[in-house]
């Protein structure tokens, strides 16, 4: 038995510690880059008591919801084999919850200890930044998603929204801690953990538990089956997301069209779904609730509106390129799915024919966001606008700015999803995990330069340095795209015309942004941000690279 767990143990590290490395570097490095980067530009950094326990919510958020997602993916690579271990289902699911538990527990402590390293000072747990009680709460909270994940693989409604009280409620609970003198107080550390909240929470975890491994159980050995309602309503979801129809009509199509329509189908549609439809009602929810936040002038209120939809859209970017770029490969990536592999069609003609999904996928998505702010706009701005004697001079301001920001955040939202896509078409993992890596390379390295700066602020060495560091890494950029374009026509996955018109926009592009925005570079600090600008420009060559890249990356995942 000691054995079956040790091996079950192994199967779930062995899928966890990536992405767990991943997590804790990127809490870290991007609140050290945030101080270095504050302190470059003059600003205060919050040393407060106050003003740092404000951000104590905020990671708590980030930080478990990388965490849980982990462990959730951990779990999900590795409950196939944990099934099959001649061992009881109660164990097997206890030593489960337990490396859930320990990996999190481990996760989180790391990440507090270099906080406390790097950033607080000896009176941190006590005054500002508590550890205790949210670990406690957290180690229920994966106790409870266990019993939860185990019970709904057996879906009703009824289950579903007894889970979703249970969530409500121990979230509810969670904050009241900060709100001892109720929720319209301000909020206090919750520092120390009374008697009855930790026997509460570990009441609360035991009963999960003993849910879960009852909820295991009957996974395991075939009994846990779904409602009547719940298949009737699954039923008429898999119609809606794959497009299939219950007409029976057909029509002779090309077999590019054929693949086009089938790939859109298996994967793309999904994308919509979840990067355009849901990240569409959270803008719209969430720009209704505040509204106000900026101030009530119908400018005002556009600008708190586009910057609530451009976080979300960069975030929806990264949600659809995961979605659509897993949709190439079967599972373990060992090698693309089968109906997209056989397909009859040469390497260029089934590039153009997923090529073309990719850009409905960006395009449906970003206007289901758009559709979600349009609204916002019709209903709190537009009848602000119309008031007043100035009422066609805010117009015109107003549909200027949504104007130059919308196509902005398209502009984003392409360059982002269409290069995520293109790294996941390749197909293979040891390529994900190098661009991740040079990513995070980059940001250490230039996180090393700025903290040398901040020691010596005196000497203009430094300064070439980071003017070094810009220079060198948009020559690197534009090396690949170059690289992949001529490789590209080379092959004949794309035509020279292509390629002139995708250089053609980018030079008209570049000398535009020129011609308006950079500097000239006259002193020591011109340069460096004349080198910024360079930088810029070659991420500005990202958004085209994709032309180049997706035929290739496909053609690698399709011969393997």
């Amino acid at each position: 038995m000691s054995s079956a767990l040790i091996a079950t143990t192994k199967s779930f590290c062995k899928r966890a510690w990536p992405g767990a490395s991943i997590g804790v570097a990127t809490l870290v490095i991007v609140p050290l880059m945030i101080k270095i980067l504050m302190h470059l530009q003059g600003y205060r950094i919050p040393y407060n008591d106050q003003e740092i326990f404000s951000l104590h919510f905020t990671y708590l958020g980030i930080s478990w919801v990388i965490f849980l997602s982990i462990t959730v993916r951990a779990l999900a690579g590795s409950q196939k084999y944990c099934r099959g271990l001649p061992i009881s289902s109660r164990a097997i699911a206890t030593w489960l919850m337990l490396a859930m538990v320990g990996l999190v527990v481990v996760l989180q402590l790391a990440t507090n200890g270099a906080y406390r390293a790097l950033f607080f000072d000896e009176r941190w747990l006590a005054d500002y930044w508590p550890v205790l009680g949210p670990l406690l709460f957290l180690v229920m909270l994966v106790l409870t998603g266990h019993a939860i994940y185990w019970t709904l693989n057996a879906p009703s409604y009824t289950r579903i929204i007894l889970s979703m009280g249970i969530i409500v409620a121990l979230f509810w609970w969670f904050l009241s801690r900060y709100f001892p003198d109720g929720f319209k107080a301000d909020a206090v550390p919750w520092s120390h953990v009374t008697l009855g909240e930790f026997v509460l929470m570990q009441l609360v975890s035991l009963a999960a538990w003993y849910q879960g491994t009852r909820a295991f159980a009957s996974v395991r050995s075939g009994t846990a089956l779904p409602s009547p309602q719940w298949t009737q309503t699954r039923n008429w979801w898999d119609s809606l997301t794959t497009g299939a129809s219950s007409s029976g009509h057909t029509t002779l199509e090309s077999h590019r069209a054929a693949l086009g329509r089938l790939h859109w189908r298996d994967s793309c549609q999904r994308a919509v779904i979840m990067g355009g439809g849901l990240f569409g009602i959270a803008v719209l929810v969430l720009n209704t609730t505040m509204r106000n936040a900026n101030g009530s002038h119908p400018i005002n209120i556009t600008e708190g509106f586009m910057q609530i939809y451009l976080m979300f859209s960069i975030i929806a970017a990264l949600v659809v390129g995961l979605v659509a770029g897993e949709g190439t490969c079967g599972p373990g990536r060992t090698e693309m799915k089968s109906f997209l592999a056989v397909t009859p069609l040469s390497d260029r003609d089934f590039a153009i024919a997923l090529f073309v999904n990719l850009v409905k996928t960006v395009l449906y998505s970003s206007l289901l966001i758009q559709a979600g702010l349009m609204l916002n706009m019709l209903v709190f701005v537009a009848p602000g606008m119309l008031q007043g004697d100035q009422a066609s001079i805010i117009i015109s301001r107003g549909a200027l700015y949504w104007f130059v920001f919308s196509v902005y955040t398209l502009a984003c939202f392409w360059t982002i999803a269409a290069n995520v896509i293109s790294v996941l078409w390749t197909g293979r993992s040891w390529f994900y995990f190098l661009v991740i890596g040079s990513i995070l390379g980059c940001f250490g390295l230039f996180v090393f330069i700025v903290n040398s700066t901040d020691r010596v602020t005196h000497s203009p060495n430094n300064l070439y340095c980071q003017m070094a560091f810009f220079l060198v890494l948009a020559f690197l950029i534009f090396a690949g795209v170059v690289t992949a374009f001529v490789t590209a026509c080379q092959k004949g996955f794309i035509k020279l015309s292509t390629a002139g018109i995708s250089g053609g926009l980018w030079l008209i592009g570049s000398l535009t942004a020129i011609w308006l925005k950079f500097p000239a570079p006259t002193g020591l600090q011109e340069m460096l941000t004349f080198s910024l600008y360079i930088f810029f420009l070659s991420l500005f060559a990202l958004a085209f690279a994709p032309f180049a890249t997706i035929p290739l990356a496909l053609s690698w995942n399709r011969h393997r």
